[in-house]
């Protein structure tokens, strides 16, 4: 009897995702599919791509305490309801999420080290929470269209943050609560909302808003 292929992808996905310390690249189209990877600790990369609708792609890259991991994840989603998670604990992390068409939403979190997330999102009703704690920091988050949302977080450390959206009925929240601090929030369109908001050390905010 022929297998359901919907069905063998997402076991694929999961099996896959359970192989620990190895760099792992997971690619599927379709709908409805899930792909998930965990990885524990050292030279870890992980790379997934979905196309197609109502997608789930899941990323942890965990350490041990006493084992570093060199990060790197990327999340690349074309298509509509998508869901993407990249949770990171430690070490040298960069975080990539690309979501593009309409209603994706995009989880990131991080605890510490040398962090950089990026996270591009194209199209309508699009959501990013991002949660970082601490260490060198740095976001990145664009979004294009319409009825979009950024809430982004942090907490200690180097920051840096920046939120560019483009487009009408976007939200931007922002909150970073100590050291270097540096915050930009750029809207363009009519009817945004943007919040800045720091506790403490250096700071410099820029919020700007634009009608067009």
């Amino acid at each position: 009897m022929m297998k359901n292929p919907l069905t063998q992808s997402r076991l694929t996905a999961i099996l896959a995702g359970v192989c620990l310390l190895v760099p792992f690249v997971y690619a599927d189209s379709d709908f409805g599919n899930l792909a998930s990877i965990e990885q524990v600790g050292n030279n870890y990369q992980a790379t997934i791509r979905q196309s197609g609708d109502s997608n789930t792609a899941h990323i942890r890259q965990i350490t041990a305490s006493a084992e570093l991991g060199n990060g790197t994840a990327g999340i690349k989603q074309t298509g509509n309801q998508h869901t993407a998670a990249i949770n990171d604990f430690g070490n040298s992390n960069e975080i990539t999420v690309h979501q593009s068409q309409s209603d994706d939403n995009a989880l990131v979190n991080l605890e510490g080290n040398n962090n950089q997330v990026d996270v591009n999102q194209n199209g309508i009703g699009q959501n990013l929470i991002a949660n970082l704690n601490g260490n060198n920091n740095e976001l990145l988050a664009t979004q294009q269209g319409n009825d979009n949302r950024a809430d982004v977080g942090m907490n200690g450390n180097d920051n840096g943050v920046w939120v560019s959206q483009l487009g009408d009925n976007n939200i931007a929240l922002v909150d970073v609560h100590g050291n270097n601090n540096n915050v930009s929030v750029s809207q363009n369109g009519d009817a945004f909302v943007g919040f800045g908001i720091i506790s403490g050390n250096n700071t410099n905010m820029s919020v700007t808003q634009n009608k067009l």
